[in-house]
């Protein structure tokens, strides 16, 4: 009997490969035969066939608001060979009973996988099932195509594919596609992910699988592109032209403007001047009009007197004004007397900027409907109207995903801090005030977006970072604020003095210019190749705490220090000292920052930022003993930069410098030799790093410029400006002025502009300005004299600006980095295949 029974079960199972077989061999066959023309093929089919409908494929396509769904029959041939074994060929799969439970033995016409676009990994979807029709039975048949559908679920509502569900109800094959889907979408039980099921909401980041047994149903729900922005949905499709867009009939403008740009999300990084859109019949500039940037208006630019422009302005057409005259060239013009406001006239007129009044409408009715309204810390969800009508919201967290926040009347955010990598957006039909409102960790300006109607009022009275999004809207800014992000609006009904709006350049959709009036921001402005600019400072010891009437470095009094331990610096030490003992070090600390640092042999410092002071190990004489005890100097001189003032103007200067357009610096002292600081290299944090004020030894300013001509020589590169900066407090010690005189001649013979700084002493005046002056004007520089040390921040940054600052201001990239993106056509393919058969 057990045998027996073992060879029932072999027979079985030898049966049941038999039937499997056929069936994937027939699912081979359907799908290599018969579609490239009407010609009827032959299949073949084992045991027992049937046709039958079992359950339905539902697909569902949604963007977390609106959804397009198809559903498709599936029909399925069901299989029973001669041992009573059951299969079915259901969607293109061949499935497998055993013990009531189904399984995939070849898979369904179903593939999820997942691809790189625009840097993210984003989910694909292709889904055709095979559908059979007709009449089946055992043994031979014909079939011939039928249809080929594809399902445009998209449709004319959905331009982009959050996630995608894939539903299978009512199938007697259900725990074969739970297992099935389950491997396929690498999905997760609904009941492993806390907080979300098979009905999302708005996100898709883990695709979920569920499992009604007793429904006989499986549904995934798997992502595709991943959330867009809510006003994409609607439509709201936002144009940024600039920092400031504003629009009307008739403006006079009579307040000092700033428009500037940046890069990175970083409000400092690569800053110059950007566009002031002004979509005016008529803007008019008042005497005191000071606009620090490009006006670009879609009507008449005018002068009502002498106006400043730093650049260029333009309009579709230029009215000088009475003080105003032609430019050498056609169609520009000098708006002033004193030549400080240039215009030029557009080719043509750039488009307006729509309002959003029924975009706002269709959000606020049909998408933002929620039980919960926003205040205190606002965190990812959609939340209609505020707490308390009222300025509640203190924080807002886009850490875990978008919030959106209807507001049917007024907007006020006052104080608050904005965190997380997602965008928060606020969707208001009333008046709209901010103020001191700041994006954190970064100035990424798109993490805020407050859209409005044009029946609104927008007001800023402090600081703010985002994006104001409202055209058509009345807007006022008070004077001194300073705005990162942009301000798309209307009517200017009273934007004060000194205002500054900083855009940020990753917002730009659009831009006003043709290329050839983009080119005339070139034609007219002067552009400067990228900068090589070397400092070389005067670390004598003059410079320093020093005893004119005596020694350099004996000090007329000394305090004698001592112990290991940190103890307060002496109280009599009200003026800059140096560590008179050459054979001890000490170290000296602030507690205030925490800040130490080590003087050696006649290293000097300022009581004034430092608190406490240790002895670094300790002396021994040959006759046996040891001490710890040093001596601090005290001089009558404290010294021609004791502050060490040129340290601040020099990173002063490198500041000014821009590393993304290729400028460049290094670092150089000289007192009876010459030493690098820092070498020639577009390393600017660096080279600021490195500036140091040391105050030793005696004069050889050739030594110091030597080390910057070797480095021009030796890391120089092609279509760089070199520039040199030197700066001395007295002559040079011997004969050091004809060895200067062969390395002028040197930088001369190199292209280096010299300019020299001299700096005027207390005592012992000696700086050889004829000299000086004499070098700086050989190379095609200038000498400068500063009477103290507090003057070199100012000189310095005059000469920055004269080769820096102002001709770097021209080069205004007007690009498009915004751009608007929709799921791709490809990102869901739903498709049926129809074929007929016949016994």
């Amino acid at each position: 009997m057990v045998g027996s029974g073992a060879l029932d079960a072999i027979s079985a199972e030898t049966h049941a490969e038999k039937t499997q077989q056929e069936l994937k061999q027939f699912d081979s066959d359907l799908s290599s035969l018969g579609w490239q023309n009407d010609t009827k093929e032959t299949v073949y089919l084992g045991g027992d066939s049937e046709l039958v409908t079992d359950g339905e494929l539902t697909v569902n396509i949604s963007d977390g608001y609106a959804s397009n769904e198809t559903t498709i029959d599936l029909e399925t041939i069901v299989s029973t060979d001669e041992a009573g074994n059951e299969f079915a060929y259901q969607a293109g799969g061949v499935w497998r009973i055993d013990n009531d439970r189904a399984r995939a033995v070849a898979d369904p016409n179903i593939r999820y996988y997942t691809e790189m676009a625009d840097g993210e990994q984003v989910g694909r979807l292709d889904l055709s099932p095979m559908t059979v029709e007709g009449t089946v039975g055992s043994g031979e048949h014909t079939v011939e195509s039928g249809t080929t559908q594809e399902f445009d679920l998209r449709g004319d509502e959905l331009e982009y594919v959050n996630y995608v569900t894939v539903e299978v109800s009512d199938s007697a094959y259900h725990n074969g596609w739970y297992d099935f889907l389950k491997d396929e979408f690498n999905a997760t039980d609904e009941a492993n992910v806390p907080g979300h099921d098979c009905k999302p909401a708005t996100q898709v980041t883990t695709n979920i699988i569920c499992h009604e047994e007793d429904q006989q149903t499986v549904t995934v729900v798997a992502g595709v592109d991943g959330e867009t922005p809510l006003a994409n949905l609607v439509d709201i499709d936002p144009t940024v032209y600039g920092g400031l867009y504003v629009s009307g009939t008739d403006k006079t403008v009579d307040s000092p403007l700033t428009v500037t740009a940046y890069d990175d999300h970083q409000s400092t990084q690569n800053v110059t001047n950007d566009l002031l859109l002004a979509d005016y019949e008529n803007y008019d500039l008042q005497n005191h009009a000071n606009i620090d940037g490009i006006p670009v208006v879609n009507g008449e630019l005018g002068s009502k007197g002498n106006p400043t422009i730093s650049q260029i302005g333009y309009g579709v057409s230029v009215d000088p004004g009475p003080q105003g005259r032609p430019f050498e060239e056609d169609n520009a013009y000098w708006l002033d007397t004193h030549e400080q406001a240039l215009a030029t006239e557009l080719s043509s007129s750039y488009t307006s900027i729509d309002s959003i009044n029924d975009e706002i409408d269709t959000l606020l009715d049909e998408y933002l409907r929620s039980d919960s309204t926003a205040g205190g810390s606002v965190t990812a969800g959609i939340y209609e109207g505020l707490e308390n009508d009222g300025n509640s919201i203190s924080t807002l967290d886009s850490s875990d995903g978008n919030i959106h926040v209807g507001v049917e009347d007024d907007l006020e955010l006052s104080g608050v801090d904005v965190y997380g990598d997602n965008q928060t957006s606020f969707y208001v039909d009333g008046n709209v005030d901010v103020s001191n409102v700041e994006i954190h960790d970064g100035d990424r300006a798109s993490s805020l977006w407050i859209y409005a109607t044009n029946d609104s009022t927008v007001t800023v009275d402090g600081d703010f970072q985002g994006v104001i999004y409202a055209p058509g809207a009345n807007v006022q800014i008070d004077g001194g604020t300073t705005i990162d992000g942009a301000v798309v609006a209307g009517n200017d009904v009273g934007i004060e003095d000194n205002v500054h709006v900083n855009f940020d350049r990753s917002l730009r959709t659009d831009t006003p210019f043709s290329d050839g009036d983009e080119d005339l921001l070139f034609e007219y402005g002067e552009s400067r190749p990228p900068i090589d600019a070397t400092f070389i400072l005067d670390s004598s010891g003059s410079m320093g705490p020093h005893n004119p009437s005596g020694n350099t470095y004996s000090p007329v009094e000394s305090v004698r220090v001592s112990d290991d331990d940190w103890e307060p610096l002496p109280g009599s030490l009200d003026e800059p000292f140096r560590n008179a003992e050459r054979h001890l070090t000490v170290e000296i600390r602030n507690t205030t920052s925490g800040e130490a640092k080590q003087l050696e042999y006649h290293d000097y410092a300022n009581p004034d930022n430092w608190n406490e002071i240790r002895v670094l190990g300790e002396r021994c004489s040959w006759w046996g003993g040891c001490t710890d005890e040093t001596a601090l100097g005290m001089y009558n001189q404290i010294g021609n930069d004791a502050y060490r003032e040129r340290v601040n103007a020099t990173t002063n200067f490198i500041d000014l410098m821009n590393e993304s357009e290729g400028d460049r610096a290094g670092v150089y002292e000289f007192d009876t030799d010459g030493n690098t600081l820092h070498h020639l290299d577009g390393d600017l944090d660096a080279a600021k790093e490195n500036v140091v004020g040391n105050a030793y030894g005696g004069t050889n300013m050739s030594a110091g410029l030597e080390k910057a001509l070797d480095d021009y020589d030796y890391r120089g590169k092609e279509g760089q400006e070199k520039i040199a900066i030197l700066l001395s407090d007295g002559k040079n010690s011997g004969d050091g002025d004809s060895f200067m005189d062969d390395q002028v001649d040197r930088a001369k013979y190199d292209n280096v502009t010299l300019y020299t700084v001299g700096l005027h002493g207390d005592e012992d005046d000696s700086i050889p300005e004829e000299k000086l002056a004499d070098w700086a004007e050989e190379t095609g520089g200038e000498y400068y004299s500063a009477e103290d040390p507090g003057e070199l921040y100012d000189l310095f940054e005059k000469i920055a600006k004269e080769e820096i600052e102002i001709d770097s201001e021209v080069q205004v990239e007007i690009s498009v980095t915004h751009e608007r993106t929709t799921t791709s056509g490809y990102a869901v393919n739903v498709g049926e295949q129809t074929v007929e058969i016949d016994s």
